[in-house]
């Protein structure tokens, strides 16, 4: 749970019996959360902050704040620029103390640790594995590119939750390869292939018999037998599409037949095809295919 222990005190709590958050104030500004982690997007005016999070965490910062000042459990302040781009990886269990004279706004990723774990084990040699933290003022533009995803999804009126857990995923193989101190398996290195027919017509029969579920890219990767980030890019290689794209699609076209063949209602027959709401569907179709549902429920009649 994500507890103020005061007004500038926030400690994250992945240990909560399942290994998610329960609770996120509407003051942290816009967040999502996928069986990965935590994404949210913060807004602040000058302010300071003490933090501690037992799993690891991550920042990306969206507009430059000059000025902050940084320490970690009882070391003095660190004071420097904060660039757009600028990654920090904040160690789990240690408390840190932030200071900052302009407002700022940044892209914070809280990964559940259970999930982190089991992500480094599919693309690393060896289980262990310890995050490396970059210097203050690093700036990782990959990192922003994904951050910037991240931070227009959640902030969208209806969410692609797999889309959001296709990019935390692909953020995540990004720090630990790039931040961890253990070498890339060989395989992960190597591996290029598309999805086998086989595997192909599993995930394709897994997706649609739960389309209505909510997925993520571990539980469809464990079917190919693959790491999340070889399957994400196996499945674009092998259907032209990301996986969340080909999702939307089964889940549209399964709307517009039972918009065509059925009379249930537009608000029953989303939440049956894996939309949140009768606007989120509303939204997808005229997203994609510029209609309606009242209108293609028209053409039925």
């Amino acid at each position: 749970m994500l507890k103020f222990g005061g007004k500038n005190f926030v400690e994250l709590d992945f240990n909560n019996g399942e290994g998610k958050l329960s609770t996120i104030p509407d003051e942290i500004g816009p967040w999502m959360e996928t069986r990965l982690g935590l994404v949210t997007k913060s807004s602040s005016p000058p302010g300071s902050l003490s933090f501690r999070s037992n799993a690891e965490f991550a920042a990306i910062a969206l507009t430059p704040s000059p000025n902050q000042e940084v320490a970690y459990a009882s070391d003095r302040f660190q004071s420097f620029d904060a660039p757009v781009g600028q990654l920090v990886i904040s160690p789990s269990n240690v408390d840190k103390r932030l200071r900052w004279s302009s407002p700022k706004e940044i892209l914070a990723v809280g990964f559940n640790s259970e999930a982190h774990a089991n992500l480094a084990a599919t693309e690393l040699d060896g289980a262990d594995w310890e995050m490396q933290p970059p210097k203050f003022g690093h700036v990782d533009l990959r990192a922003l590119r994904l951050a910037r995803a991240m931070a227009l999804e959640i902030s969208e009126a209806s969410t692609n939750e797999l889309y959001l857990d296709s990019l935390l995923t692909v953020f995540g193989v990004h720090l630990i390869r790039n931040y961890s101190k253990a070498k890339l398996k060989q395989t992960t290195v190597q591996n290029r292939r598309r999805l086998s027919p086989q595997t192909s017509k599993k995930v394709l029969e897994y997706m649609h018999e739960h389309m209505a579920d909510n997925l993520s890219i571990e539980i469809i990767a464990r079917i190919s037998r693959m790491s999340a980030s070889h399957f994400i890019r196996a499945f674009s290689m092998t259907f032209g599409i990301p996986p969340h794209k080909y999702l939307v699609r089964i889940r549209l076209q399964a709307a517009e037949r039972l918009l065509l063949e059925t009379r249930l209602s537009i608000s029953d027959i989303a939440l049956q095809t894996g939309f949140s709401s009768q606007s989120h569907l509303t939204n997808a179709m005229m997203r994609y295919s510029q209609m309606t549902p009242g209108k293609i429920r028209m053409a039925s009649d």
